[in-house]
């Protein structure tokens, strides 16, 4: 089998665009959450809220949640100009989505209930093991977070998911049996394989395993089902697959919670040793939340790029398991090179982004690696001898 597709040089200019916008806007996005948390903390701003709603009502069970509620309120009207161009404009502009704004509008004002309902009851959780655990609320909270990653992955695909998209059980019975056996073959037990209704909002394609246990099911976007062989549908599911063989759903979990408990307890020693500067009672003064966010913050972007680089190497682990398994070289590249076509993904992006931003290897590096696994096989991927064909194409 020879591989026909060919990789748009137009899309590639327009992937690298995309690609740079998006990380410029990240460390926009950054610096207007970082000015906001210093305004708050400098100009005892947080100091005056706190006390402006004790003068209301004294009891913390009410005052923790009316701060965040106004806290949050105003950084998502800060941010909500920037907002509107990163998720919805930038997107529609270069083609990854048709959804219209009032649509975008409901979707962005449904996540944020849902972050609402589930995230006022947590911080009331964590405010209440400030105040009565001041010196090990750390530990608790990261034991916490363990339990609760677990539960929400377990739960998602039922209860938060199908708030968004629709599920429908997929009705090509020939591709269900195929990819029923595949998951036979890997050792995963699945609940059901579902298509997910990707096309209402956008034209790029993906594909996973969604849950844990008696919630683990295939998910198929049916941009992926309509535009994809049989084979290369096998072949990324092989590699989905992949992640449940080599546990990485569990070892995610655990490096997150791991990441999260060194991030909590260096809050911790911050906290603790700032509450003078800034005039703070205790570790459980809700006026101290800027800096506790800030704090967390500055953790989690200084260790991105040690999460995004276990995220790479079980990636890359995935892909060499889909390729061993089907031993389907040309539809492994041929399927990478319509997801660079069609998710506009940069081929080659700077070694400096992947180190920081990429949870996956690059497009090129992937292509590259079934390119090698073919020529290992003596399968001649290319009609003519050489490397994949490229078109120019808008």
């Amino acid at each position: 089998m020879t591989i026909s597709i060919e990789m748009s040089e137009g899309r590639q200019r327009k992937a690298k665009e995309y690609a740079n916008l998006r990380r410029v806007l990240f460390f926009v996005n950054m610096a207007i959450g970082l000015s906001g948390l210093l305004v708050m903390l400098f100009t005892t701003l947080s100091l005056r809220l706190r006390e402006a709603l004790e003068s209301w009502n004294a009891n913390q069970w009410v005052i923790v949640p009316l701060y965040m509620l106004l806290f949050g309120g105003a950084y998502a009207l800060l941010t909500f100009p920037l907002s509107i161009y990163s998720s919805y404009y930038l997107p529609r502009k270069y083609g990854l989505s048709h959804q219209n704004f009032v649509n975008w509008l409901l979707d962005l004002v449904k996540g944020l209930v849902i972050a609402g309902l589930l995230g006022f009851p947590l911080v009331e959780l964590l405010y209440f093991g400030l105040r009565w655990l001041p010196e090990w609320w750390w530990l608790v909270g990261g034991i916490f977070y363990l339990f609760f990653a677990v539960v929400m992955v377990n739960l998602a695909p039922v209860l938060i998911m199908p708030l968004f998209n629709k599920f429908i059980p997929l009705e090509n019975e020939e591709l269900k049996a195929r990819l029923l056996r595949l998951a036979e073959r890997t050792g995963a037990r699945v609940k059901g394989i579902y298509t997910m209704d990707f096309s209402r909002r956008t034209s790029a394609a993906n594909a996973f395993v969604a849950g844990i246990g008696n919630t683990r099911r295939i998910v198929l976007g049916d941009t992926l089902t309509q535009n994809y062989t049989p084979d290369e549908i096998e072949v990324i599911m092989a590699h989905e697959l992949g992640h449940h063989v080599h546990a990485d759903i569990w070892r995610g979990i655990g490096l997150d919670a791991a990441v999260t408990l060194v991030g909590l307890f260096i809050t911790n020693l911050i906290l603790q040793a700032t509450l003078p500067t800034f005039s703070f009672r205790n570790v459980g003064d809700v006026a101290s939340f800027p800096l506790l966010i800030l704090a967390l913050s500055a953790f989690s972007v200084i260790t991105m790029p040690l999460s995004n680089g276990f995220s790479r190497n079980r990636e890359n682990a995935a892909d060499r398991y889909a390729l061993e398994t089907t031993g389907n070289a040309p539809a492994f590249v041929s399927s990478m090179k319509k997801l660079a076509n069609q998710n506009l993904a940069d081929l080659n992006p700077p070694g400096w982004a992947v180190w920081f931003f990429y949870t996956h290897p690059p497009i090129a590096q992937r292509i590259e690696r079934g390119e090698a696994f073919a020529h290992q096989k003596g399968i001649n991927l290319y009609p003519m001898a050489g490397s994949p064909a490229t078109e120019e194409s808008a």
